[in-house]
């Protein structure tokens, strides 16, 4: 498919400005939720200071790629999760590009959703999977994650992410979230910084991707300064 071909494309540079970025930033533990096929986490990989890689999908063929990819990697822990406001099963949408696979509720009334499901062939015979979704605080809630950096890249879900993670959140030093500039999903961004702001975080760089429809915003726990 030219269109993933293109993605995969431009999602190199993208992430390799981000890597270049974290390099002088001072982490041991790095969190991601959703980790497709783990294009972000590679990039890492070769970091001496991260101690411990905690990857999410909640995609089953995804997951199961990266568990093969990955399973000669003790520092690396791939878990078939998904993570929202509350523990329960939850349906996601697989969409024919599966970076755009999502458990967000879609606006009917956006043309760049209705354009994105023409491109895509989504708009007919739309799959959907069962998931086990669980609380970011659940699942973390025994675990020590003081000096880490976390990824959330859910496609419009990253708030339902971010409110099952009230108490655990104040112990991530990082956090790398992102914002898109169009209106497909039923979700509204600033809730998302509203939260943050909230729970003492701060922007401190923002990281445009090269066709501009969205941007991924690191922010930095400012008890960490």
């Amino acid at each position: 498919m030219f269109i993933k071909s293109l993605f995969n494309f431009l999602s190199k540079f993208h992430y390799d400005s981000i890597q270049k970025y974290s390099k002088n930033l001072q982490f041991k533990i790095m969190i991601d939720i959703g980790s497709h096929q783990g294009e972000f986490i590679s990039r890492f990989l070769n970091f001496k200071k991260i101690e411990t890689f905690y990857c999410f999908e909640p995609n089953k063929k995804l997951f199961k790629n990266l568990f093969k990819k990955y399973k000669n990697e003790k520092k690396v822990n791939v878990i078939e999760k998904a993570f929202g406001d509350k523990i329960s099963i939850k349906k996601l949408f697989l969409s024919n590009l599966t970076y755009n696979s999502t458990m967000s509720s879609f606006n009917k009334k956006s043309n760049y959703l209705k354009f994105k499901n023409l491109l895509l062939n989504d708009q007919k015979n739309r799959k959907y999977a069962s998931v086990k979704q669980d609380t970011f605080d659940n699942y973390f809630k025994k675990k020590n994650i003081k000096e880490s950096f976390l990824k959330i890249d859910v496609e419009g879900y990253e708030y339902n992410v971010l409110k099952g993670s009230s108490k655990k959140i104040k112990d991530v030093k990082y956090l790398l979230i992102e914002e898109q500039f169009s209106n497909q999903y039923q979700n509204n961004f600033q809730k998302v910084k509203k939260f943050l702001s909230k729970n003492n975080f701060k922007v401190v760089k923002s990281f445009y991707y090269p066709t501009l429809h969205y941007k991924d915003i690191l922010f930095l726990n400012k008890k960490y300064k």
